[in-house]
C-alpha cells in the first residue's frame, strides 16, 4: 500500500516512540511529544488506516498502537541516511581495533565494545574462501546417515572431497528419495564453479516458487546453502553479549544459542544474509524481525527460522583480493535504535576489514 505522506509521519513517530519506550503508542502521545501538527482525532483515524493496512496494531481496544513488523521495516527502508557516526563511538571501535586483526583475539574487545554500546548481541567474524570461486564441481554424493540426516560429499577440480551434514525433507528419506535428489543435484551443480552454481540455483528458485515440484524445490535448497557452506572458511569468530538475549521466547532463545554454538553455521547464515561490499562502498543490510526462510538457512524444509521476532544489522566487506571476507553483525529485539546502530556497523566493519588487510 503506498501511504501518503502524513501517514508515513505517523507512522515512523509511533516506530521512534516505541523503539524508546517498548509499550503501546497512544494518539495523544504521538501530538505531545512528536509534534505532530494534526488533532488527535485525525491522527486515531489515521491509525486506523494504518492498522488495516498491517502497519500498525493494536493490543486491545482501549490501548495505542505498536508497529507491526511491516511498519518497522518501512521505517528502517526510510533511514537511507542516517545519522553519522558520533565521534565518542568512532573512538571506542578504534581503540578497539587498535592492532591489525591476526587471530581471534584480535576482535574479542571488538565484538565487547560493540556489544555494549548497542546493548545487542555483537558477531564479529573474518572468513576465508576455501577455492571454490574458480574450482568446479566435479562429483556430488548423498549418503544416508539416520532419519532425515545425511551427509553431502562434494568433490571441487584440484582440491579433496569435502563432507557437510544436512537435513533432508522427510518425505525424500526413504525409499529411492536420496537417488532422485543426489541425481538432480548433480544436475543442478556438476561442471559448474559454486559461485556459477550458485547464481543459477538462485534464478531457478525465483522461477520455482510458484510451482509444485517438492523434488526440485529440495534439490535447489540443498543446492543453495552446499554452494554457500563449501565455499566459506570461518578463520575466526567472536560473540559477545549472549546475556542480553534473556528476554526473547525461551524457543527463540534456544535456537539463536545453539546457532553460536556452530561457527560454521552462524557465519554461512550471516553471509546468505549480508551481501559482500567493497571497503569504500560498505552498506549495512538490516534485517527486522527477522522471519528467515528455511530454504535460505539450510536447517530443513520444515525446520524453526532462528531469528523470529528479532532483529539483524550486518555488514560484509571483502577488505583485500585474497579471498577473504570480514563482517560485523548485531542482533537484537526489534526495539534496536536504527538510526544510531546501522553507521556503527558499517564503521566497524569497514575497520575490521582495514585491519585484518594490515
Amino acid at each position: 500500500m503506498e501511504l501518503s505522506p502524513r501517514r508515513q509521519r505517523i507512522l515512523f513517530a509511533v516506530c521512534r516512540e516505541y523503539i524508546v519506550s517498548g509499550r503501546a503508542v497512544a494518539s495523544g502521545a504521538l501530538v505531545q511529544v512528536h509534534g505532530l501538527e494534526w488533532s488527535p482525532a485525525t491522527i486515531r483515524n489515521e491509525l486506523v488506516a494504518l492498522e488495516e493496512a498491517g502497519y500498525v496494531s493494536q493490543p486491545h481496544q482501549s490501548a495505542g498502537r505498536l508497529p507491526t513488523a511491516l511498519g518497522m521495516r518501512l521505517y528502517v527502508r526510510s533511514l537511507v541516511r542516517p545519522p553519522p557516526l558520533r565521534p565518542e563511538l568512532r573512538r571506542a571501535v578504534d581503540v578497539s581495533l587498535s592492532e591489525p586483526v591476526s587471530g581471534p583475539e584480535g576482535m574479542r574487545v571488538a565484538a565487547q565494545v560493540l556489544s555494549e554500546v548497542a546493548s545487542c548481541v555483537a558477531v564479529t567474524f573474518v572468513s576465508e574462501d576455501r577455492g571454490g570461486r574458480d574450482g568446479k564441481v566435479q562429483q556430488v554424493d548423498l549418503v544416508p546417515v539416520q532419519g532425515c540426516r545425511a551427509m553431502v560429499a562434494l568433490t571441487l577440480a584440484g582440491m579433496h572431497t569435502r563432507l557437510h551434514p544436512v537435513t533432508i525433507d522427510a518425505r525424500f528419506a526413504e525409499g529411492g528419495g536420496m537417488l532422485r535428489l543426489q541425481e538432480r543435484l548433480r544436475g543442478l551443480c556438476v561442471g559448474k564453479t559454486l559461485a556459477e552454481a550458485r547464481a543459477e540455483l538462485s534464478r531457478l528458485w525465483a522461477e520455482h516458487e510458484a510451482r509444485l515440484d517438492r523434488l526440485l524445490a529440495e534439490s535447489l535448497r540443498l543446492g543453495l546453502w552446499l554452494c554457500t557452506a563449501a565455499a566459506l572458511d570461518p578463520l575466526w569468530v567472536q560473540i559477545a553479549g549472549q546475556r542480553l538475549l534473556a528476554g526473547q521466547s525461551d524457543q527463540t532463545l534456544a535456537q539463536v544459542l545453539a546457532l553460536f554454538d556452530d561457527y560454521h553455521g552462524l557465519a554461512e547464515l550471516l553471509c546468505q544474509l549480508l551481501p559482500e561490499h567493497s571497503l569504500d562502498q560498505a552498506r549495512a543490510e538490516v534485517h527486522v524481525a527477522a522471519e528467515l526462510r528455511p530454504a535460505l538457512t539450510g536447517l530443513g524444509p520444515t525446520g524453526p527460522c532462528v531469528l523470529a521476532g528479532m532483529s539483524l544489522i550486518g555488514c560484509r566487506v571483502q577488505p583485500v583480493e585474497d579471498g577473504r571476507t570480514a563482517a560485523v553483525a548485531l542482533l537484537g529485539s526489534d526495539r534496536m535504535d536504527y538510526e544510531a546502530a546501522i553507521p556503527l556497523v558499517e564503521y566497524a566493519a569497514q575497520a575490521l576489514a582495514a585491519r585484518t588487510s594490515e
